[in-house]
């Protein structure tokens, strides 16, 4: 069952124009009924709300121990940064962010990471927006184990498409399974077709047409 807040983080993703159905053509050439894009968190409201939701879901999973949000660069970066905030803002919990560059920087503070000193011992939660192919986490979580002997506590993304990728697990799958990490996505695309499926409070309900369209997708390429 949905907690209260995965409900309104559903809103907030029609409401932000995130989520939204109808006819696409996803990277790899599948015809898909439904499109996440990520890019429409794209004000200050979108991305201080979108952070809130993160922080929520950290403190009510088995990230709350965290003490370093990391954000891989890009898309990343952001997010750790107004989860960091969000944290501290409503939750009185002060804990640091950092994310990597893309290039090494041989000047001033040097080195491959900026933000919070990344040590033995430091409880991180690696923050995402999706996971599509799972190429980010197989390139930070080495990089973070050879800086220190951390503990990555998991990592947060806001929707798993659930969807089979070069073989019959899903993207999410295949981290776990070869990363050892937890993925804690704050919503599936199954919890996302079963709340708007039926009267909700995000001014949206799917159609039938849009039900079975989906069903017949997640059929074909869900893992």
């Amino acid at each position: 069952m949905l907690k209260g807040y995965q409900q309104k983080f559903i809103d907030f993703l029609i409401s932000s124009e995130v989520l939204s159905f109808g006819d696409f053509t996803t990277k790899s050439g599948r015809k898909t009924p439904y499109f996440i894009n990520a890019g429409r968190f794209d004000t200050g409201e979108k991305i201080s709300t979108l952070g809130l939701y993160y922080a929520e879901h950290i403190i009510s999973s088995e990230l709350a121990q965290v003490d370093i949000v990391f954000g891989p660069a890009y898309k990343g970066v952001p997010l750790a940064v107004v989860t960091a905030t969000r944290l501290f803002q409503d939750y009185q919990r002060n804990v640091g962010f950092a994310f990597d560059r893309k290039e090494l920087k041989g000047h001033g503070e040097k080195g491959k990471f900026i933000g919070a000193p990344i040590k033995d011992g430091s409880k991180i939660v690696i923050v995402e927006d999706v996971i599509t192919a799972g190429t980010t986490a197989r390139e930070i979580v080495p990089l973070l184990k050879s800086q220190a002997d951390v503990d990555i506590l998991g990592m947060a993304i806001a929707v798993d498409r659930c969807e089979k990728g070069a073989d019959d697990r899903s993207a999410v799958q295949q981290v776990q399974e070869e990363l050892g990490i937890e993925v804690y996505p704050l919503v599936t695309v199954h919890q996302i077709k079963e709340y708007l499926s039926t009267d909700n409070t995000s001014g949206f309900k799917l159609s039938d047409e849009l039900v079975a369209n989906m069903e017949q997708y997640l059929a074909t390429y869900g893992a």
